[in-house]
């Protein structure tokens, strides 16, 4: 009588968890996040001097050939100016793009390949409160010119960050010249439950929970 109380809780518990749509998560590998997200310009968009180039070249997965020169890579990247040579001064509105992830993810590394003498900014959306933070300043690379690849030109050494959880991401340029261009971005991370689905997943628990001591009760009886 016991066994069959049990084997009733079971199908009761995963029912009811079935019913509420919650699965338990399966652990993902970590991945390149950012490949082929929706990409926009959020601002200073009146700055990109290649407007024909589709912005998702900055996050379809290929580097340009390192050290390609600025203007060899009009169709490679995304490339944007000011009128007074620095991304954000004056009364200049600095061009900032933005990949949306398309739901929640972990980050804990990123790679960049940019124009070589400026400094970029990547940001990530703080979703509590709707703001914006600093998730790595990506330097300026002294030696070398063109297009080159931050933290390392092998193309696969991430830059360790994090990890943080975010739906978003923003690149913009600190300092540097009047010629400023990203050619990739890439992120590795991982998924992870929306709010809602880990409220929900903590409600299937409870429920489970209750019914084992209920049944636990009856089998007392």
């Amino acid at each position: 009588m016991f066994s069959v109380r049990n084997e009733k809780m079971k199908i009761v518990s995963i029912a009811v968890l079935f019913s509420l749509g919650v699965l338990v998560p399966v652990t993902q590998a970590d991945t390149n996040i950012a490949l082929n997200k929706p990409v926009s310009v959020v601002a200073g968009s009146a700055q990109i001097t290649n407007s024909a180039t589709p912005l998702s070249v900055i996050n379809d997965g290929l580097f340009t050939l390192e050290s390609t020169a600025y203007g060899s890579a009009v169709n490679q990247s995304v490339q944007w100016t000011t009128t007074d040579g620095q991304p954000a001064n004056g009364g200049n509105s600095p061009t900032a793009l933005q990949i949306d992830l398309g739901g929640f993810f972990s980050i804990s590394g990123a790679i960049m390949q940019a124009d070589d003498n400026d400094s970029y900014l990547l940001q990530y959306h703080n979703t509590s409160n709707n703001t914006w933070i600093t998730l790595w300043t990506i330097p300026a690379v002294g030696a070398g010119a063109g297009f080159t690849t931050r933290p390392n030109a092998d193309h696969v050494t991430f830059q360790p960050l994090g990890p943080v959880i975010t739906d978003a991401v923003r690149i913009s340029a600190i300092s540097g010249d009047a010629a400023l261009g990203v050619s990739e971005i890439q992120l590795n991370g991982s998924a992870v439950p929306e709010p809602a689905s880990t409220a929900l997943i903590t409600l299937g628990g409870l429920t489970t929970l209750m019914l084992r001591r209920l049944c636990g009760a009856r089998s007392t009886e």
